[in-house]
C-alpha cells in the first residue's frame, strides 16, 4: 500500500548550508576596495601636499608647545590651573593690608574690616 499525502503538513526542510565561498568573495572583494581606496587617497594628499606647499614641510611655529599664545589658553580646562593661582591671589589680596597709592593716601584693607567698618555705618 502507498502512503497517502496529507495536504495540510510541511513540506520537508531543507538542509542548512551556507555559503562560505560567496561571504569570503564578498569579503576579500571589500577589502580590496577599501585597500585600493586607501592607497587612492594616500597618493591624493600626498600629491595636493606637495602642489599647496613645494618648497617642503613647514616649520614649526616658535610659540608651539607654550601654555599660552597671545590671550589664548593652550592646555586642556582639565589641566589649566591658572584660574586656581588668580583665585589664590586675588583671595589673599582680599585678606591683606597695602598701599593702592601711597601718594594719594589710598589704601585697601581686609575685606572682613571693610564690612565691619561699613556695617558700622563708616564710608570710605
Amino acid at each position: 500500500m502507498s502512503e497517502a499525502h496529507d495536504p495540510s503538513a510541511h513540506p520537508p526542510a531543507e538542509e542548512d548550508v551556507v555559503p562560505t565561498g560567496k561571504i569570503v568573495l564578498v569579503a576579500a572583494v571589500a577589502l580590496a576596495i577599501f585597500f585600493l581606496g586607501s592607497l587612492a587617497t594616500a597618493i591624493g594628499m600626498q600629491t595636493m601636499r606637495r602642489r599647496v606647499n613645494p618648497e617642503g614641510p613647514i616649520a614649526m611655529p616658535a610659540e608651539a608647545g607654550k601654555a599660552k599664545i597671545g590671550m589664548v589658553e593652550q592646555r586642556l580646562f582639565e589641566n589649566a590651573n591658572q584660574g586656581v593661582a588668580w583665585r589664590e591671589q586675588a583671595r589673599r589680596h582680599l585678606a591683606s593690608w597695602g598701599w593702592v597709592d601711597e601718594k594719594q593716601g589710598l589704601a585697601h584693607i581686609p575685606i572682613e574690616r571693610a564690612m565691619e567698618l561699613v556695617e558700622k555705618g563708616a564710608r570710605p
